[in-house]
Order: C-alpha cells, then sequence, then structure tokens
C-alpha cells in the first residue's frame, strides 16, 4: 500500500491536537495571517536552502524533546513548554527515524508575517508538512500541521 493510500497514523491525529492551537495563534494575527503569493519572504526569514536547512534541525531538535527558545518570537515562546516540546517529540518519534529532507512546499509573505509550509519525508515513506510563521526578525510566532501526504 503505499502511503497516500494509507489512512492517518495515530501519530499524526496527535501531532494535528497538538498543534492546533497553534493554527489559533496564528489565527489570532488576523488581517497578518492573510498571505500574497507574489511577495517575497523579508531578508530575516530563512529562504530556500537555509530555510530547508533550519527545517531539518528544528524537527530533528524537537524529536530529540529539545528547542532553542531563543528562535521564537516572545508572543509564541511561552508556548513552547517543556511539556509542550515533549509531546510533539512523542508524536514525531512515532514516524520512526529522523526526516531524511525537507521541502519547501510553498512561502508567502503578508506585511512582516512570512508563512512557510515545509514537508518532511520519514525513511519508512510517512510525509507531514508543518506550517512555519516568521515574524520580520527571522523569529517563529506559530508551527501549525499544514496536511498529510495524501490528504
Amino acid at each position: 500500500m503505499r502511503t497516500s493510500e494509507q489512512p492517518p497514523s495515530r501519530a499524526a491525529s496527535g501531532l494535528r491536537r497538538i498543534v492546533f492551537s497553534v493554527v489559533i495563534a496564528l489565527l489570532a494575527l488576523g488581517p497578518a495571517a492573510l498571505v500574497r503569493a507574489d511577495e517575497t519572504p523579508p531578508a530575516a526569514a530563512p529562504t530556500g536552502a537555509a530555510l530547508t536547512t533550519w527545517a531539518m534541525r528544528w524537527i530533528t531538535e524537537v524529536m530529540a524533546g529539545r528547542s532553542d527558545r531563543s528562535q521564537y518570537s516572545p508572543g509564541f515562546a511561552p508556548q513552547v513548554t517543556d511539556e509542550a516540546v515533549a509531546r510533539i517529540a512523542y508524536d514525531l518519534n512515532r514516524y520512526g527515524a529522523a526526516p531524511l529532507r525537507a521541502e519547501i512546499v510553498q512561502s508567502k509573505k503578508e506585511g512582516d508575517q512570512t508563512f512557510a509550509m515545509v514537508k518532511f519525508v520519514f525513511p519508512r515513506g510517512d510525509a507531514t508538512s508543518l506550517l512555519f510563521g516568521f515574524d520580520a526578525a527571522g523569529k517563529i510566532t506559530g508551527v501549525a500541521l499544514g496536511g498529510l501526504a495524501g490528504d
């Protein structure tokens, strides 16, 4: 059975519950959360190869149960508790080993907010996408589940 034909795993369901609250934080941004495809990200937000390198490092650290709080914006950092990181690590580790690669699916900008959808491909063939929000300083303003392969 191909990955796209498999039903979502329990890990994916757990991750969806965990990051759902992050979506609320992004929605709280109001009009800043609306994006246009014709704009490019600010210089402070990672793009291209720098973004995929950063995303691989971020997910590997989170899977290990660690997260550098200095990379989060002041408004989002309080939500990145040790307990939240542990829950996300537990769910991500259900995919097995760390992802083989990260791929930028989409990147958009609205005002000072930049959004990047990054797809992670795991060794077993599983994949998940995370939506990262960045402020003008390149700090993370939110992380949300972007969808699973086959969704």
